[in-house]
């Protein structure tokens, strides 16, 4: 098989017919760089492309192969080169998409371990400090926190009110699946600091905002743990899927070939992004959200989505090239 020699035919057959690059490749959907890739040998095309290109250029496979019109009839050895030729690109051809599948497979199987450890290992916030921790004062001067056996972990955020001259802590309490699984719990002492230090605590986050838990104010400031309220996560969705239905309808009506890959390549990102939130926030929509993990999480599933849309979409085409 002469790749060179069959490339020079191809081009040689589509002048014939007067088709541009662009036409053949809308015939038998492909894209343009490929069939420049083929007609000038650096590339071959794959046992399917060769059927729909024997089809469209009135050429018969064998003669694909061979690179010239057979008018004579075929010797023995060239029967048993043309065959061996044919099985050669068949064997890659399969090759080529047992690669793919399992590709394919190694993707699927790590969305499904992305899913299960964000799940696991989300923080859920108790919203009620009375079932988190109780403050106490020991006879050192020191404040600390008894926390709950259902308490798997906590953030403190510590600051000075710059009008007031207070010192602030926020305490936020929360658990995770895997910690109840396990039974594992967080330590039960934990020092906020000094009561001369120290002039209010606050436990974040609680129903109707930050809850004194000691001090005497009873105002309420801004503190604690970063979280995304469920109405953010709202607005994403709607926008991640406005991006989608609007980049899936360009893409419907585009015209060119080569510009509606493109698109559809963009668009695979934004329709990602929204199936990516409800699966990180699966049964999660009416708690409390730590920002960073769930953002990193969807972002992770964002990219893990759109791998598997992609090769879902080269499988469809039944293209090899990733």
């Amino acid at each position: 098989m002469n790749i060179e020699r069959t490339g020079r035919f191809i081009a040689e057959l589509r002048r014939d017919k007067q088709f541009t690059q662009a036409q053949l490749a809308d015939s038998i959907h492909v894209s343009d760089k490929a069939v420049s890739r083929w007609e000038t040998g650096r590339g071959f095309p794959d046992i399917d492309n060769l059927e729909a290109l024997s089809e469209c250029l009135d050429v018969s496979i064998a003669e694909l192969i061979k690179g010239e019109r057979i008018n004579a009839p075929v010797s023995g050895a060239e029967l048993n080169d043309i065959a061996s030729d044919g099985l050669s690109l068949t064997r890659s051809l399969i090759a080529k998409r047992k690669i793919t599948s399992t590709l394919l497979g190694f993707v699927l199987g790590l969305i499904i371990i992305i899913i299960a450890v964000i799940h696991m290992m989300s923080p859920v916030y108790i919203k009620d400090p009375g079932n988190a921790l109780t403050i106490e004062e020991l006879s050192d001067g020191s404040i600390v926190a008894v926390l709950d056996e259902n308490v798997s972990g906590y953030d403190i955020d510590r600051f000075r009110d710059q009008d007031s001259g207070r010192s602030l802590a926020f305490i936020g309490c929360y658990h995770t699946r895997w910690d109840q699984i396990s039974e594992k719990s967080s330590d039960i002492l934990v020092r906020i600091g000094n009561k001369n230090e120290i002039d209010e605590v606050y436990y974040y986050p609680a129903d109707g905002g930050d809850v004194l838990i000691y001090g005497d104010k009873s105002a309420t400031e801004d503190g604690g743990v970063v979280t995304l309220p469920r109405l953010v996560y709202n607005y994403w969705l709607i926008i991640g899927g406005f991006l989608s239905i609007a980049g899936i309808i360009l893409y419907m009506i585009c015209r060119k070939k080569y510009y509606a890959e493109k698109i559809l390549n963009a668009v695979l990102l934004p329709v990602a992004f929204t199936v990516s939130i409800p699966l990180c926030l699966l049964g999660r929509f009416d708690e409390v959200y730590n920002a960073s993990y769930y953002f990193t999480g969807i972002l992770l599933m964002t990219v893990a989505v759109y791998l598997v849309l992609r090769i879902v979409i080269l499988l469809k085409k039944r293209k090899c090239y990733l």
